[in-house]
């Protein structure tokens, strides 16, 4: 199969969200939705790595959407700067969301 180079190349990755549970001490509870990665060039994976970018600017360098982010009433949250802001303010989705794209670039040079 022949590579195709593409401008700007997004991949869907599952996301798993960890948090405490507020009916069963001492445990988490596990939630899944699906972000849009986007794939980075090396220089921006450098930047990326290296820790010194705000959370929300980290989010905005990596995501390109989600499927499946819902509110507590089960409607789909639409992909925003505003929403953006909120999710970074949120650590264990940041947490689950850097851990996600880790394995993405991780699985994806392992496998190659």
């Amino acid at each position: 199969m022949a590579f195709i180079k593409r401008k700007l190349a997004v991949y869907p990755w599952p996301v798993e969200v960890l948090k405490p549970s507020e009916t069963n001490i001492g445990e988490f509870e596990s939630t899944t939705f699906t972000v849009k990665f986007k794939r980075l060039k090396m220089s921006e994976l450098v930047e990326f790595e290296q820790g010194t970018l705000e959370p929300v600017e980290a989010l905005k360098k990596i995501l390109a959407g989600w499927i499946d982010y819902t509110d507590e009433d089960g409607n789909e949250i639409p992909f925003s700067d505003k929403e953006l802001k909120e999710m970074a303010e949120d650590t264990d989705v940041v947490a689950a969301i850097t851990k996600g794209f880790e394995n993405f670039y991780t699985n994806g040079q392992v496998k190659n």
